[in-house]
């Protein structure tokens, strides 16, 4: 039986506008679901209807209104610190677009080598080649390690 990696319980995340902050908008209302170990999941849906905000909340980058995340079995919903860092090891969110995902101004193969950097996961020599077998494992050219965001397109 595979397990259960990341679960949601109904999460909720509401922003609040106008005059007194009274006005409520319910941008993730009652979301539940769960990734199994070695699978993806992917969010789709009309713009604004709140995917950006599910898995910004999950990586706890926003705060939830309420609803729990668990990963590997932890409740990860109160975590801060060192503990939250720890936790943007193991979780990474891709959106999209390049140009939000991404520093504009760092090449792609630099945006890659940053989480390796800061983690401490290898040394510069690993680095390269767990780079480089990356881009060839979703079957990329190279050449795009050496362009910046603008320089791709969505799918890529």
């Amino acid at each position: 039986m595979t397990k259960v990696k990341v679960e949601v319980e109904n999460l909720k995340k509401y922003f609040y506008s106008g005059i007194f902050r009274k006005k409520e908008i319910k941008a993730v209302d009652g979301v539940s679901f769960e990734i199994k170990e070695g699978k993806t999941l992917g969010l789709f849906g009309e713009s604004g209807c709140g995917k950006t905000t599910v898995g910004r909340t999950i990586l706890r980058l926003i705060e939830p209104t309420e609803g729990k995340i668990f990963f590997d079995g932890e409740d990860i919903t109160s975590l801060n610190g060192s503990k939250l860092k720890k936790l943007g090891r193991e979780m990474q969110i891709i959106f999209q677009n390049p140009e939000s995902s991404l520093n504009p101004r760092m090449k792609i193969y630099d945006s890659i080598a940053e989480p390796l950097s800061i983690h401490k996961i290898c040394n510069k020599k690993e680095e390269k080649e767990r780079i480089f077998e990356l881009i060839e494992t979703v079957n990329l050219n190279e050449e795009l390690l050496f362009r910046y965001p603008h320089e791709l397109s969505g799918g890529q």
